[in-house]
């Protein structure tokens, strides 16, 4: 049988688990342009990371998924 330090452990790793499943970006094909608004993504942020949002569209994005996330 489990003691509490074990059920603890358990919980730890799954939040865990939820944690980097959650900063996992999901794949995306690299563009110039900003799919959303049509600007021209700097060639240091495509060169960084694989984007298809320009800084300010991505900001916003998150800024609306912090906002409208549904509370668990």
């Amino acid at each position: 049988m489990a003691d509490h330090a074990d059920v603890a452990q358990l919980e730890i790793e799954q939040a865990e688990s939820r944690l980097i499943a959650n900063l996992k970006q999901p794949e995306v094909t690299p563009t110039d342009d900003c799919i959303e608004c049509g600007n021209e993504i700097q060639e240091a942020r495509r060169k960084a990371i694989k984007t298809n949002l320009c800084i300010g569209c991505a900001e916003m994005r998150e800024l609306h998924s912090r906002n409208y996330a549904t509370r668990r």
